[in-house]
């Protein structure tokens, strides 16, 4: 049997990818914008400019904000069935690297919902094994050749 990418497959890519996201985004936006509004990378751009330091909270949502950022990366390439390649497998270690530790002190913590990051978790997990594996694995259809005999 040949997989093909049919509006079946994209509907359901969508529906998976917002409930998840309905259900796991939530605490873990709320955790990150909690801190007074700020976004977490604009205090990394202050390490840059203002010559201050970062403790371990401020790595931690810096962390957890390239994390949710790449999984959206990774949500929107895995719906449009876009086929990996070096750039996008570099964003998913990075994604990997920035969302382990988040998701292990969110489960150990409880902080952020705690068990509410599991859907996005199992999600990332697919994800990371669907890039690593190559994409898009649906055979690209032959274009048939036109051959075009002039009568003279």
């Amino acid at each position: 049997m040949v997989k093909e990418y049919t509006g079946e497959v994209f509907l359901r890519c969508v529906i998976y990818s917002f409930s998840t996201l309905i259900i796991s985004a939530w605490p873990m936006l709320l955790a990150l914008f909690a801190d007074g509004g700020k976004m977490p990378i604009l205090k990394l751009v202050k390490v840059f400019t203002d010559d201050i330091t970062l403790n371990s909270d401020d790595i931690l949502s810096i962390m957890a904000f390239f994390a949710i950022l790449i999984l959206l990366i990774m949500i929107t390439g895995w719906i449009f069935d876009v086929s990996s390649n070096l750039f996008l497998k570099i964003l998913v270690v990075i994604g990997c690297i920035c969302g382990i530790p988040n998701t292990i002190i969110s489960l150990i913590l409880f902080i952020g919902g705690g068990f509410l990051i599991l859907p996005a978790a199992t999600l990332a997990v697919y994800l990371t094994h669907w890039y690593f594996k190559g994409g898009a694995d649906y055979p690209m259809e032959p274009k048939p050749n036109i051959i075009l005999k002039i009568k003279s």
